[in-house]
């Protein structure tokens, strides 16, 4: 069959592009898999900031099902590389980068100050109990 067939992929909106994007295991050889960047941008936006996948599949502008194979595909890989220890690479993909849509006016630009300042109140919770787990150690070595 084809490859060309059917309908062509769409474009998925991500919010950035990261800086480190090669993972590898301690023994530092070995395979790797390869998540796209709009895989990766499916789990931040559905595992990292507990979106519904309704919300995250309008912010990221495809329908909930090209989310949803998105979001296996990238789970899918992250297991494998965690469970057969492999590397895992972020690269390629069919991506538009959310500041080029907002600068166009595209997408209001409330969503993505309401996305943010989710991500934050996520990351301050993260590290108040990163805080507690440290006090907590202190303590037990203390005594």
């Amino acid at each position: 069959m084809c490859r060309c067939r059917g309908r062509r992929r769409g474009k998925r909106w991500i919010s950035e592009i990261p800086e480190v994007r090669c993972f590898l295991p301690e023994s530092g050889e070995g395979a790797s898999v390869v998540i796209t960047l709009e895989e990766l941008e499916a789990l931040r936006l559905v595992d990292l900031l507990d979106l519904e996948q309704e919300e995250a599949a309008l912010y990221m502008g495809v329908s909930r099902k090209a989310l949803w194979n998105d979001l296996v595909s990238a789970r899918r890989k992250v297991a494998a590389a965690l469970v057969y220890g492999m590397g895992i690479r972020i690269e390629g993909g069919s991506y538009v980068l959310r500041d080029a849509r907002v600068a166009e006016q595209k997408i209001p630009e409330r969503d993505d100050m309401e996305l943010v300042e989710r991500e934050l109140e996520l990351l301050k919770r993260r590290l108040d109990q990163l805080s507690r787990r440290v006090a907590e150690k202190k303590e037990g070595e203390e005594k």
